[in-house]
Formats: structure tokens, C-alpha cells, sequence
């Protein structure tokens, strides 16, 4: 008996050790996502199937080479070589299958590169070292022998004291070199095929909003050292990484922007003038928002660091907070993000402290270095990604009936992706039909797309329908005019209810109608609730009913609590806050004329309201124009009935009345702060019940 316990406990410590050692080695799989974009009023995170996955990791043990100091950057050639740079003067070449080819220690022997920030393989077959400490980039051959030094240039075009500190560079087709200097705002020093320095190239530029307009006024009218340093936290953001494609454009990444904002950071130049020609200045990169729930915690700010581009125009980002890679292709459309991360512990895939990217097989293997851990992660595409890729490339050159098929059958894989929606939308554009267009670009949030097949579509229906259509609108339009005409004449009321025809009155004579409130106790509380409520009804029904080309409505986040607050809750608080205020005034009117005129003028609103609903449907963005010029003529007939009500209520002067509708407006927004501190004190005394009665529950 004490035999076979033995064997059945030694068996089950083997078990338990082999599972162990299985768990031990096996890749936790990390999720990867992407964002839809023109969803709501933000991009929406969306988990879709892998497309990328960790493939090996690799260190100096395993790829046969005296340990890392600090691994500073990856490099990888047409060739499919790969150059590791280590900071101990060491760049280790290998092939494509991870194995040693040679080393390169000093540069001819005597050059010494400690610290190198960064290695550059141009075509000709060269190595450009960033030496950043020793404010000079060493060109070699490949095996290391000595073909030029290049040092700050004696130029004109050079600010005083600037600090050349070369961390990247670049070589378009043409020659021309870019070199990116640690710190400068200048934009990258360029040089011609010659290499003759002739200034700089692709500077950033800061927009600046109307506080930084009037702080930048307030300081040149009061400098002082403050204003001063203020002045120099708006410069704009140096570039961090440069690369060139194989088309000659430039590509620029400037990593942090603002500190909870990661818009523009990745730019395409042209190699002439500079220009982003990339539509990137409205695309946030990376994660939104900036938060992703890591063990670190905190709430950081995310920073590209390093930019790859595929022969295909795919973007590849790497970012060094979180240690993600972004996949974007060239219209600036999120594809996918893998990686596990920084500091997600120590799974393969997962990073302590990224240093640098680069492309294998054409961006069907990615490499991440990590300087800490002294290691490579190669990730692989798998035949998904690469079907997903092929597809869109297809998409972008226009060629949307090779892509229908197969973007056909990754919507039958996976429906997160929103290229595929856009590819079929634009499939069915080019086939000519227009609704199963319009349905693919609903589904897929494509606004772009759905407008080309809507206006095709409408064009289409207004030459097969015109005849009846021009009936119709004639018919109408005679019927309003006889219907008019007619009660003119026989002095007809087609409204009956004189309470009815006052609210309605105040459209058109606000002085009268109102006067008759004041004097005669005329108008309706009852009305005026229903047209706050319709106030209301009428913004959700402009939510859920607007036409797509003009609404940003997502179902899954939409509260129509929120949309009270908007309609019906500002209206409650105004009528309080004035009430309270013309009181003080020594304002004459009463509580119910204020809820009558406040409500009764909410008209030319509701109106605009439900006309938008109508006309968000049958225009195309192009036309725009027309709910500009609606929503601003409703908003001055609002203002204005409110006017001419609050002076006949209250009896005061035109200035009286509008010195007690601006404390009525401080006095809404005082009512609004308490309320909300309200709520957030109630929020934290929940908390703290809950969290005392849980630990009284586990004692």
C-alpha cells in the first residue's frame, strides 16, 4: 500500500513539475486591438484577431555572442541581415535565420563608438553610426573600415551654440541626407547628394489656441522670466526618428505632443518642399487614452520613439512607455497593435525598456530590442495579417474588385476590422451599387465613402423620380399659399386654443404675446412643460435620427440622461438662477412668467431641431452650409424672443436686463458646480459605506 502511494505522489509531483515547467515557457498570448475612427466624438477601441505573434526572443547566450552592455538599437538591410548595436563600441551582424556573420568593434580599428544611439544601413552597402556622445556619425563599410567622419558643419544657417547631438539619419533616393540632432526644434539638418550642408528640413510647428494667442500678447506686453519660460514650453517638438521609403518621401515622428494628446506625431514630407502630405494632423496615435491599465499604474503619456515603413507604404510605430507596436497603412488607418508591453512581467513578448525597431521579409517580421533585458523579440505575421494587408494595399491602389472577395472572407474571420468595411463599401461604389455601398460604409463608420455612394445614390434618384417629385413640391407649395391666402380673407383661426395661438404668436409678434402674458396672465405652464420636453425629445431624436454623414452617434455609449442634462436640466437652472437674480433686481416678473417666456422661446430651437433631422438626411457634407446657416438663425431668433420676454416680464431697461442675464448665467453655472460636488461627495461617502461594511463582513 505505502508502495503505491509512493508511486501515485511521485507521479503526481512529476505532473505538477512538467506542467509547471510547460507554463513556465509557454507565450501568455497578448491581446491585440485596433481603433475605429469617426465613432462618437473619440476612436473606440476594438479587440480584433492577432495578426501578429511572438515568434523567438532572443539574447546574447542564444545567438552565440560575449553578453550585451546595453543593446541601443536594431538594424536590418535589403539582404535580410541583421545589426544589433550594443553600447561597448560592438555592432554584431547576423543572417536572416539568427546566425553570427561577424562583429564590429572600433571603426578602423581606432574609432570608438560608446554609447551610439542609433545605426543606419544605406543601400550602397555602408554603415552610418549615430555616435550621439561623441557629436559625430562615423561612415564605414560593413566591415568596418573608415569612409568619412561627419561633424557639425560650419555654416551660417547654424544657430549660435547649436548642440549637435546626431541620433538618427536618413538617405533618400536621391542622396540627399537628413540627420536628426538630440533636442532640436530646428527640423532635421539636411544635406545635399554632395554632402554640402544646406539647412534645415521639415521644422514642426506649434498651433497655438486663444489662451496660448493671449498669452503670447501678455507676455510680449509684460515680459518677465516666467512669461519667458512659457514662451519656451511652446516651441515645437523635436523629431525623434526619420526614415525614408523607397519613393523618396521623408518620414518624421516627434513622439510627445501634448501631454494627454497624440495627435500628428508621425508625418510624410515631401523631399522638396517639406510638406506633410500625410492627412496625419487629426490622427491620434498610439492609445486612447493615453492610459492603458499596466501594473505601473499611472496615468502616463505615451511616445512614439521609432518609425519603420514597409516597401507596401505601412507605417510600423513603436512606442516606449507601454512598449506597443502600431501598425497604421498609408491613409493613417489603425490596423492593429501587438506586442505584450512594458513591464507586463516576464512572458515572451514583453518588454522592460524598448531601444529600437526594424523590418524583416518586408515587415513580415518585426524585431523590438529591449536595452534592459539586453535581448530581441522577433514577432511574425501570420496568414491572416497578411491576407488583411494584401487586401488593403489592394484597396488603396484602387483596386477594389480583386480585394471584394477576400475582404468578403475576413469579415466572415473577423468584423472588427474597419478596413474591410471600407474596402467592400468602395467595391460596391465602383459596381454601381450604391445602397449595399452605403450599408458596408454605415457598418464600417466610413463617412468618406458613404458620401461618394449617398450623393451617387440621390443624383440617381432624383433623374429616375423628377417628374413625380416636381408634382409634388409644386402641389405642396400651392397648397400653402391657397390654404394662407384663404384665411386671410375669410379671417379664419385654423388654430382654435388661444392659448395655443399665443405660444405660437410669440414666432411672430414676441412683444405682443408677451405683453399679453404680463398683463392679462395669458400663456400656459402646462405648454411650456411640453416644450421642454419636446426641447428635449427633439435633441434625441437629432441624436438617434440625424443623418450619418453629420451625426457622431455611438449606440453603446450614448446617455440619454446626459442629453436631459443638456436640454431640460439648463433650462430648469436658468429659470431658477433668473427667478433668484431679478428677484434681487427688483425684476417684476413671476415665477410662472419666467417658466412661459423661458419655454415659450425654446420654438425657433425645437424647430431647427427637427428641420436638421430632415435635412441631415438628404444633404451631403459639401452642403453643410445650409445647417450653418439654420442653427445660427435659430440661435438669434432664441436669443432675441428671450430678450424682448425678460424686458416685458421684468420691466427693466435694456441694460438692466442684460447686467441680470449675465448673473443668471454666473448664478447656472454656480448651481451647476454645487451640484456636481454634490454628487461627488455622495460618490465618496458610498465608497467609504462600502468599503467599511466590507471589512466589517470579513472579520
Amino acid at each position: 500500500m505505502k508502495r503505491i502511494l509512493k508511486t501515485i505522489t511521485a507521479s503526481l509531483i512529476a505532473a505538477v513539475t512538467l506542467v509547471s515547467v510547460i507554463s513556465a515557457s509557454a507565450e501568455i498570448p497578448c491581446a491585440s486591438y485596433t481603433y475605429w475612427d469617426n465613432i462618437g466624438d473619440e476612436r473606440k477601441e476594438v479587440y480584433n484577431r492577432a495578426m501578429y505573434s511572438c515568434d523567438t526572443v532572443l539574447n546574447a547566450q542564444r545567438l552565440g555572442i560575449s553578453a550585451f552592455k546595453e543593446l541601443n538599437d536594431v538594424c536590418t538591410d535589403s539582404d535580410g541581415r541583421i545589426y544589433l548595436l550594443d553600447s561597448s563600441s560592438r555592432i554584431s551582424v547576423f543572417d536572416g535565420n539568427y546566425s553570427l556573420l561577424y562583429e564590429i568593434h572600433k571603426i578602423s580599428g581606432k574609432e570608438s563608438y560608446d554609447d551610439a544611439k542609433s545605426i543606419y544601413i544605406h543601400t550602397d552597402k555602408t554603415i552610418y553610426i549615430c555616435d550621439t556622445e561623441g557629436s559625430r556619425i562615423l561612415h564605414s563599410t560593413l566591415r568596418g573600415e573608415l569612409i568619412n567622419i561627419i561633424t557639425l558643419p560650419d555654416s551660417s544657417l547654424l544657430p549660435d551654440n547649436f548642440d549637435f547631438r546626431p541620433i538618427r539619419i536618413a538617405i533618400d533616393e536621391k542622396g540627399c541626407t537628413y540627420i536628426l540632432s538630440e533636442g532640436s526644434y530646428y527640423g532635421a539638418l539636411l544635406y545635399d547628394e554632395n554632402g554640402k550642408f544646406i539647412g534645415f528640413y521639415g521644422a514642426n510647428t506649434v498651433t497655438a489656441g486663444i489662451a496660448g494667442v493671449m498669452s503670447n500678447i501678455m507676455g510680449r506686453i509684460f515680459p518677465n522670466n516666467a512669461k519667458r519660460a512659457n514662451t519656451a514650453s511652446r516651441i515645437p517638438y523635436s523629431f525623434v526618428d526619420i526614415k525614408s521609403d523607397n519613393d523618396g518621401f521623408i518620414y518624421t515622428c516627434n513622439g510627445k505632443t501634448e501631454r494627454y494628446q497624440n495627435k500628428g506625431q508621425i508625418r510624410k514630407l515631401s523631399p522638396g518642399t517639406g510638406r506633410n502630405i500625410l492627412e496625419s494632423e487629426d490622427v491620434n496615435f498610439t492609445d486612447t487614452p493615453v492610459n492603458r491599465d499596466y501594473s505601473f499604474g499611472a496615468f502616463a503619456s505615451q511616445d512614439i520613439m521609432n518609425i519603420e515603413i514597409d516597401g507596401s507604404g505601412y507605417i510600423y510605430a513603436l512606442e516606449s512607455v507601454f512598449g506597443k507596436v502600431f501598425l497604421y497603412d498609408g491613409e493613417c488607418r489603425m490596423i492593429t497593435a501587438f506586442g505584450g508591453g512594458m513591464h507586463e512581467g516576464t512572458q515572451r513578448g514583453s518588454f522592460v525598456n524598448v531601444s529600437g525597431m526594424a523590418l524583416l521579409d518586408d515587415g513580415d517580421r518585426v524585431i523590438v530590442s529591449d536595452s534592459v533585458n539586453n535581448d530581441i523579440t522577433v514577432f511574425k505575421i501570420n496568414d491572416y495579417g497578411k491576407e488583411v494587408k494584401r487586401l488593403d494595399a489592394l484597396t488603396m491602389k484602387g483596386k477594389y474588385a480583386e480585394a471584394k472577395a477576400g475582404w468578403q472572407k475576413v469579415l466572415k474571420e473577423d468584423n472588427c476590422i474597419q478596413a474591410a468595411y471600407s474596402g467592400m463599401a468602395n467595391a460596391f461604389i465602383d459596381e454601381g451599387n450604391y445602397k449595399e455601398a452605403m450599408k458596408y460604409a454605415k457598418a464600417g463608420y466610413d463617412r468618406e465613402a458613404y458620401a461618394v455612394a449617398f450623393e451617387y445614390s440621390r443624383s440617381e434618384f432624383i433623374s429616375n423620380n423628377f417628374s413625380v417629385l416636381f408634382t409634388l413640391t409644386a402641389v405642396v407649395f400651392a397648397a400653402i399659399i391657397a390654404g394662407f391666402v384663404i384665411s386671410k380673407r375669410r379671417s379664419l383661426n385654423l388654430v382654435k386654443s388661444p392659448e395655443i395661438r399665443l405660444m405660437l404668436g410669440t414666432m411672430i409678434h414676441p412683444s405682443e404675446s408677451f405683453g399679453l402674458v404680463k398683463e392679462k396672465g395669458m400663456g400656459s405652464v402646462g405648454i411650456g412643460i411640453i416644450l421642454a420636453l419636446l426641447f428635449y425629445a427633439s435633441a434625441i431624436i437629432l441624436k438617434l435620427g440625424g443623418g450619418f454623414l453629420f451625426t457622431q452617434y455611438d449606440p453603446e455609449t450614448f446617455n440619454s440622461l446626459w442629453v436631459m442634462a443638456r436640454t431640460i436640466g439648463i433650462v430648469v437652472l436658468w429659470i431658477a438662477a433668473n427667478w433668484f437674480v431679478c428677484t434681487l433686481m427688483g425684476g417684476k416678473g413671476r415665477l410662472r412668467e419666467i417658466i412661459i417666456i423661458t419655454c415659450y422661446s425654446l420654438l425657433p430651437l425645437i424647430l431647427k431641431n427637427f428641420i436638421t433631422v430632415i435635412l441631415t438626411n438628404v444633404l451631403l457634407p459639401t452642403e453643410a452650409n445650409f445647417l450653418s446657416i439654420l442653427s445660427a438663425v435659430s440661435v438669434i431668433y432664441f436669443v432675441l424672443l428671450m430678450i424682448c420676454g425678460l424686458i416685458k416680464i421684468h420691466d427693466f431697461s435694456f441694460g438692466r436686463m442684460l447686467s441680470s442675464s449675465f448673473l443668471s448665467l454666473l448664478g447656472v453655472g454656480i448651481i451647476f458646480f454645487l451640484i456636481v460636488m454634490i454628487i461627488i461627495l455622495f460618490q465618496q461617502a458610498a465608497g467609504f459605506a462600502v468599503t467599511v461594511i466590507s471589512e466589517l463582513l470579513t472579520l
